[in-house]
């Protein structure tokens, strides 16, 4: 008797396979209807091709046919192959008008998040202005080593998928710094949690992978602004935002600032913003309320500060664990307030909504203070990096002098050497 397929991954990627080769095979003969777009999103894609076409700005054809080149710094490509590998998990299964199509494999949603990753990227990397040439000099060997996941997309004129190096580890929701990259390489833009964000926005397009794309970079450069994940500062809005973030959450809940204390709730909210923020909320909101608070987010009716819609989900999700926050105990303040936001956060019915009414003005003042707080840290990271640069200049001239030092008793041993 034939032996039993044993159940498992395999067997399951066989199926995803097939179903695969059966949508494609209907697409050809248009049999197979195209998955549609988040209405909500529609507009907003399509407004954002339009507006990169006219300044010139390159397809996405060519941003992935540049990272496939070798366009993107070895650097990220590591922590891409990370992040995509894990981000699945924490994306909400789908719901209405938002989601993948339940056929497609997790070879071909991670092969399209990766290729949406890259060619922002290199389309980052064009603001840059001229820039020598950055293709990575392995890149035969590189295929020789590439995951399986980065295949070729599903639709018909799908580019072809990135080539990838094997990773090494990376700290979550860290900007890159001037250390990592190669010689050579511009510093990356790339963020851990990107992935999470890029994941979300495809979850809108129905994994139509250059609408996502576009969609992606509206929220990259039009949402959350140039500044929210900066280069250099490292992330010089998102620190910013910490700022306007404690400030809103001690007004809206004066008794918890007091119990807690000024700086108590203002280590309580960075560390619960690292996590919320830099990933767009991905992993930490239960699966409807987090699709509604990136639809708000990505038809942000804040003209002037279009990223509040994250601070005011934030103070709700605060305001929602009050009560358990009041009760906790003073001991690991920063621990316990993390773990009682977090478990009421994933509790959420669904329909859940923050209750915060904001004025006009009052939002004005917070992106004053953002503005503010971003200020004072760039001047900060700017002090900083001078007393650095100063005391490598000082390092490096005591090194000269000490050598000079150096020459110099070994000229004089050679002089009294040769008197002898």
């Amino acid at each position: 008797a034939p032996r039993a397929h044993r159940p498992g991954r395999p067997r399951q990627g066989l199926r995803a396979w097939g179903r695969s080769i059966k949508r494609r095979v209907r697409g050809c003969f248009g049999l197979e209807p195209a998955p549609s777009i988040h209405p909500a999103v529609a507009p907003v894609i399509e407004r954002k091709k339009t507006a990169s076409d006219l300044a010139g700005h390159r397809s996405y054809r060519a941003l992935v046919t540049e990272a496939e080149a070798g366009g993107v710094p070895a650097a990220v490509l590591h922590q891409i192959q990370l992040d995509v590998a894990r981000t699945f998990p924490a994306i909400p299964a789908r719901s209405g008008t938002w989601g993948w199509p339940e056929d497609v494999s997790e070879v071909e949603r991670e092969g399209c998040l990766a290729r949406v990753l890259m060619a922002f990227e290199c389309r980052a990397l064009d603001s840059l202005g001229p820039r020598p040439d950055r293709r990575a000099p392995g890149l035969p060997m590189l295929l020789k080593i590439r995951r399986s996941w980065c295949g070729p997309g599903d639709s018909a004129d799908a580019v072809r998928a990135p080539l990838m190096r094997h990773s090494v580890g990376g700290e979550a929701a860290r900007c890159w710094t001037d250390d990592v990259p190669q010689a050579g390489d511009p510093v990356p833009t790339y963020v851990q949690g990107c992935s999470m964000m890029a994941a979300m926005c495809l979850g809108f397009t129905a994994g139509r992978e250059e609408e996502g794309f576009w969609l992606f970079t509206y929220l990259m450069e039009d949402i959350l602004g140039p500044d929210f994940f900066s280069r250099r500062p490292a992330m010089l809005g998102y620190h910013g935002d910490k700022a306007a973030l404690a400030q809103l959450v001690a007004s809206s809940m004066p008794q918890l600032a007091e119990r807690m204390g000024t700086t108590g709730l203002a280590e309580c909210v960075s560390a619960l913003a690292a996590r919320c923020l830099l990933s767009g909320f991905v992993g930490f909101l239960s699966g409807e309320p987090l699709v509604a608070l990136w639809e708000e987010l990505l038809t942000s009716p804040w003209v002037d500060y279009p990223r509040l819609p994250l601070l005011l989900w934030f103070t709700g999700l605060v305001q929602h664990a009050e009560q358990q926050l009041q009760e906790a105990s003073g001991d690991e303040l920063v621990p316990n307030f993390f773990r009682t936001v977090q478990a009421t956060s994933r509790a959420l019915p669904d329909g859940w909504r923050p209750v915060l009414p904001l004025s006009a003005d009052r939002a004005a003042e917070l992106q004053q203070v953002s503005l503010l707080a971003a200020e004072k840290y760039r001047e900060a990271q700017e002090e900083i990096h001078c007393k650095e640069m100063h005391a490598k200049q000082v390092s490096a001239s005591l090194d000269r002098s000490a050598a000079r030092l150096a020459d110099a008793l070994k000229l004089a041993e050679n002089l009294s050497g040769a008197q002898e």
